[in-house]
């Protein structure tokens, strides 16, 4: 069987967030590893390797790619091996490391009998790992704001409990790392975030489809949902079987989704008369911001079809004071003068509120002219 098969067989019977103990060939052994929620959890069936340069260890390294029999990356991996140095001794990083397709950091795993240190070579306690892995799962953590000399220096001053440098207290490292390992957490997470996170996310976007796009909205955790929406953004025409998917999205009751979903349209999506009437029909159903939102995206759209003009005019005049302006602004810039569309705005200019029954009115007496 294929050696890197067997590691990625082995990699799912492992108890999720959790070291484990496992009986291998009579013999016990612990093999630390802790993984977090996959993109998608489907079955592996094959392995794909590109060799690509790693700015942290400053050299060529290997990253695997875990893809399903229909060809979607599951997640990807890298094995580490470098030196963690302060003070003219170093310690030895040996660790794989795992992504999701999007970028986003999945886990992490020791060798046979392999485990992290702290200061003296005193091993990771149980719950220095589950910190580690919490740490490791923030891609905000300022953590990656501090430089390896500044956390040298930190850790010095933490060690002996006095303040730090450039007016930092020995607080400001301690609580973004592993006491004690301050410069192995350090590292692992420059690793996690670095260049390698850049390189499965586009390696990923190599192979994008309808289907894995599909999979991932409907069935991936929140924050890969945000991570291919972004991806997608202005590239709707490449992927039209999504198309569908996104636009349900946009009725979430989670807000910043819907709303993402909806910023990924570009006027050029919508020279497809199909997208603009499904567009239209969200839209009435939008809250102020999103349909001020696509009141701006049809202003730069080439043409408006007549099916959705007739949607607008029907439920114009009970519309927001700011929407119907705008669309009032669209049907004059656009040059949309039929009888209906007339009809509508008359009525609007018989409106009690003066700024609209003004704006209606210059409509008409363009439209007289």
């Amino acid at each position: 069987m294929n050696k890197m098969i067997v590691i990625a067989s082995l990699i799912t019977i492992l108890v999720v967030g959790s070291s484990s103990v496992i009986l291998h060939a009579g013999k016990e052994f612990r093999k630390i590893k802790y993984q977090n929620e996959l993109t998608l959890d489907i079955p592996i069936a094959k392995i794909n390797n590109k060799v690509i340069y790693d700015e942290v260890e400053k050299k060529e390294v290997t990253l695997y790619q875990y893809i399903s029999d229909k060809g979607f990356p599951v997640y990807y991996s890298r094995n580490v091996h470098t030196g963690v140095c302060y003070d003219n001794q170093c310690k030895s990083l040996n660790i794989t490391l795992y992504w999701n397709p999007t970028g986003r950091y999945l886990g992490f795993e020791l060798p046979e009998n392999e485990f992290l240190s702290k200061d003296d070579h005193v091993p990771f306690a149980e719950e220095e790992y589950v910190r580690l892995n919490r740490l490791l799962s923030d891609p905000n953590l300022p953590l990656g704001e501090f430089t390896y000399n500044q956390i040298a220096a930190k850790n010095k001053a933490a060690l002996y409990n006095v303040d730090g440098v450039s007016g930092a207290t020995s607080k400001d490292v301690l609580e973004y790392v592993i006491k004690g390992s301050a410069y192995t957490t350090y590292t692992i997470y420059e690793l996690v975030y670095g260049n390698t996170k850049s390189e499965v996310e586009a390696w990923t976007n190599e192979v994008l489809s309808d289907e894995y796009i599909e999979d991932i909205l409907t069935e991936s955790p929140y924050q890969d949902k945000l991570w291919v929406v972004d991806l997608i953004d202005g590239r709707l025409a490449e992927f039209p079987l999504s198309r569908n998917v996104i636009f349900d999205l946009m009725s979430s009751t989670d807000y910043s989704l819907a709303e993402k979903c909806l910023n990924s349209l570009v006027p050029k999506d919508l020279l497809a008369k199909e997208v603009q009437y499904s567009l239209i029909e969200k839209f009435l159903t939008f809250d102020f911001g999103m349909k001020s939102w696509t009141v701006e995206l049809l202003k730069d759209t080439p043409q408006i079809s007549p099916e959705v003009i007739v949607k607008l005019n029907k439920e114009l005049p009970e519309m927001e004071v700011p929407i119907i302006s705008g669309i009032l602004d669209i049907y004059q810039k656009k040059g949309i003068n039929d009888s209906t569309t007339i009809a509508t705005v008359q009525r609007i200019a018989n409106s009690e509120n003066k700024y609209l029954a003004n704006k209606a009115e210059g409509y008409l007496n363009r439209v007289r002219l």
